[in-house]
């Protein structure tokens, strides 16, 4: 079942945009009260932020008329940061209006309208980053000060999309114990393959590490790009004593079919320098498509992409830098 947003999502662009320098009830009524118009194929137009658990949202992606593009100012720019949401250079939105009111989609918790109080000057990693500073509340408990990356507690959105649920999940799920076993045997099938490729000899055998588990350490669940099917997104680890063999990647359910893997698989060791580690934000369609917003971390780096996912393949639609120390 989809999400039922906290207000109709119809006229959410121009309402936003009319509702910068409104009073806050005001704004909020009108964009409470709006009825919800469906944009033609090929006219719908949306940005889309990364929504921290500080209340600040940092927009990364806007798709308009079929394309993906990011006007937001990357970290380390040092721009001048104005006081107000409606100072902000026009040259930050897609359509060169700012976005007072926001669609905060938490992977917990409801959605729910969220008003820009300001702008925020931020540190990202090691660089600094502008933010807009909202009236978000998060139902987690917050992370340390200096977190790096800072927790994300999902996707905001202006503009014309219904992010549809995204749900984490554990081992013990349903999904995950019905397609356990098909991924532990084609992860070990990719291990094998790149340890042939190794100048050095496996430290253990095909039929040792056959027997050895893949323990799952993140599972996200949102339904697939075709009615019917469920999307599952892994990452987990097959232990060998200090190196280990990191595998993530997207299956594919179909009640009708046997369960299809997009894996992508690295062998490393337990410091796991150089590996990307992926948060899912919310997922969405646009145009028919179906697409993943994601952060993308490692150490002292982390970057945000849009992944179009289909049944066979999952292509970057975009990526932009979130910030780094390297």
């Amino acid at each position: 079942m989809l999400r039922t947003p906290g207000f109709p999502l119809l006229l959410a662009a121009s309402l936003a945009t009319a509702a910068v320098g409104l009073p806050h009830t005001l704004a909020r009524t009108l964009q409470a009260t709006s009825p919800r118009v469906q944009a033609p194929k090929g006219d719908q137009s949306f940005t889309v932020g990364a929504l921290r658990r500080d209340g600040a949202i940092i927009p990364f992606a806007s798709y308009r008329g079929g394309r993906w593009t990011s006007h937001w100012p990357a970290p380390g720019q040092r721009p001048d940061i104005p006081i107000t949401v409606a100072g902000s250079p026009k040259s930050w939105w897609p359509n060169g209006r700012p976005a007072g009111f926001w669609t905060a989609w938490p992977t917990r918790g409801e959605s729910r309208v969220v008003y820009v109080k300001g702008m925020v000057s931020l540190t990202v990693e090691c660089q600094p980053q502008v933010g807009l500073q909202t009236d978000y509340s998060s139902l987690e408990p917050p992370g340390p000060p200096r977190m790096q990356p800072h927790p994300k507690d999902g996707l905001a959105s202006t503009g014309d999309v219904l992010v549809e649920p995204l749900e984490i999940l554990n081992a013990r799920s349903a999904d995950w114990t019905r397609v356990a076993a098909d991924v532990a045997a084609r992860v070990t099938e990719v291990e094998t393959k790149l340890m042939a490729n190794r100048r050095v000899p496996p430290e253990f055998s095909e039929p040792e590490r056959r027997k050895k588990a893949f323990a799952l350490e993140v599972l996200a669940r949102s339904p697939g790009a075709r009615p019917g099917t469920t999307l599952l997104y892994f990452e987990g680890v097959k232990r060998y004593g200090v190196p280990l063999t990191y595998a993530v990647g997207f299956v594919v359910i179909d009640p009708e079919a046997p369960p299809r893997i997009i894996e992508t698989v690295a062998l490393s060791d337990d410091k796991r320098e150089g590996l990307l580690y992926t948060l899912p934000l919310g997922s969405f369609r646009a145009d028919g498509k179906l697409y993943w917003a994601v952060q993308r971390s490692g150490w002292g780096y982390e970057r945000f992409d849009v992944l179009e996912v289909t049944e066979t393949e999952v292509k970057t639609a975009l990526e932009t830098a979130g910030g780094s120390c390297r």
